[in-house]
């Protein structure tokens, strides 16, 4: 029987950072995961996605000025590339990380039945830890499965062939990123979403302005329909994207408190259980790999002795459309009800020099202040590069600064960060680019 530290049990964006951080703490560490290293994210989800979006982007850029683009799509060539010269070379990467800090990677099948063991591959592995980081799979309500046609965020990348068209179940960053993609190569694109607007939730102001954006590129958008039954959908194919649920199928351990969402930890990622963490989309918090990764480094601490804590505010989210949407904090619609006293700016990407120097015009910039203590609440951006530009905001935000703390700082000309700036200035009613409100 072998002894570890600890063990971690999963190798995507929560487990091998964990793993990683435990090694560089000096614990004796191994990482058990039955598929591949880098899980969802990296082999299905947030890298191949991007590396669609990506190539969406250059296929939609088809004119600028006197500049004329006859880009066409071979499906086949380019899920090819995406699936060796861009996830195979990240994974590789992983694994030579977790060599690199002294990780034992085990591949298998690992069961958890009690306490401070794990069993894998017919061996009894003992530990002082163990740090559960199994994810979570696509969630297909069972009476729709026997329907051919659906197909997931998950198994799309088998795809031989692009189908005519497309219907989408769900409206949510899953179903629009994947609406937006697929809709520039030329697939006609119906989403069907319960709520009464796509991205539920979210700005009603910046959902606005990606509707139109749906609707020019012929999406059709149904929103507050519920889907019962797939026989009224007549697409080709059906992708569904209505959330994902925890992975609990190697979890067999009494006294470890669950919910329907995933396995109950508190701030420091423990568990009911002594010696037992848990960190990603297991526990049900937020199902971001970036949320996920800090959660693993929360518990990596701990199994350290450390007493770290994680904190769930100013998290921000990036949607990958196009346009770009990166929002973090509270809506307009949220202060108020919440009866904040607030104050509001807004920018269009129509007055940014960038903007147009690219042929990127479309979008708007948003900042809610509390009018009190001057800090930000909420930073809402759709248009060309927002998924960057919120970490700006992140930062002022997790740091405490004020509108006029940050309006100090040099904004670099001419960037798309620069509609932050541009919006503080018409937040604080001294606008350059854009005419004065009238009062």
């Amino acid at each position: 029987m072998s002894q570890y530290d600890v063990i971690v049990v999963g190798g995507g964006p929560a487990g091998y950072p964990c793993a990683i951080r435990c090694a560089q703490y000096g614990l004796k560490t191994c990482l058990i995961e039955k598929e591949q290293l880098g899980g969802c994210c990296l082999n299905r989800g947030c890298i191949p996605t991007k590396a669609l979006f990506n190539a969406a982007r250059k296929v939609s850029k088809y004119h600028f000025g006197g500049i004329n683009y006859n880009n066409s799509v071979n499906w086949n060539e380019l899920i090819n590339y995406i699936k060796t010269g861009v996830v195979s070379r990240l994974r590789t990467g992983v694994g030579m990380l977790l060599k690199a800090n002294g990780v034992d990677y085990i591949s298998g099948h690992c069961q958890i039945n009690e306490p401070f063991s794990v069993s894998v591959n017919g061996q009894i592995l003992k530990t002082k830890h163990i740090v559960i980081a199994t994810g979570a799979s696509t969630n297909i309500p069972e009476i729709f499965c026997s329907d051919p046609r659906i197909i997931t965020s998950d198994t799309i990348w088998n795809l031989e062939k692009l189908p005519e068209s497309l219907a989408i179940i769900g409206g949510g960053p899953i179903g629009c990123e994947f609406a937006s993609i697929l809709s520039c190569f030329g697939i006609k694109i119906t989403i069907y979403e319960m709520m009464n607007q796509i991205l539920p939730g979210r700005d009603r102001e910046i959902v606005s302005i990606l509707e139109k954006t749906f609707a020019q590129k012929g999406i059709n958008v149904k929103t507050g329909i519920k889907i019962n039954c797939t026989d009224e959908i007549k697409e080709e194919k059906i992708l569904w994207a209505t959330g994902r649920k925890p992975l609990l199928d190697s979890i067999n351990i009494s006294g470890l408190e669950m919910s329907e969402k995933g396995i109950n930890v508190d701030e420091t990622m423990k568990t009911s259980i002594d010696g037992i963490f848990a960190a990603g989309d297991v526990t049900g918090k937020w199902q971001l790999a970036y949320v996920a990764t800090k959660q693993g480094e929360v518990a990596a601490s701990n199994c350290a002795g450390k007493n770290e804590t994680i904190s769930y505010n100013n998290i921000p989210e990036t949607i990958f459309t196009l346009p770009e949407i990166g929002l973090i904090g509270l809506t307009e619609q949220q202060a108020l009800e919440k009866h904040m006293k607030i104050k509001t700016g807004k920018f269009p990407y129509q007055a940014l020099g960038k903007a147009h120097t690219c042929g990127e015009t479309t979008g708007l910039a948003k900042v809610i202040v509390d009018q009190q203590t001057q800090k930000l609440l909420g930073v809402h951006i759709i248009g060309e590069g927002a998924t960057e530009i919120i970490h700006t905001a992140s930062i002022a935000m997790v740091a405490g600064l004020t509108v006029e703390d940050m309006l100090k700082a040099y904004w670099s000309h001419p960037t798309f960060s620069e509609i932050l700036m541009e919006t503080l200035f018409v937040c604080q009613d001294i606008p350059l680019h854009i005419p004065r409100t009238k009062k």
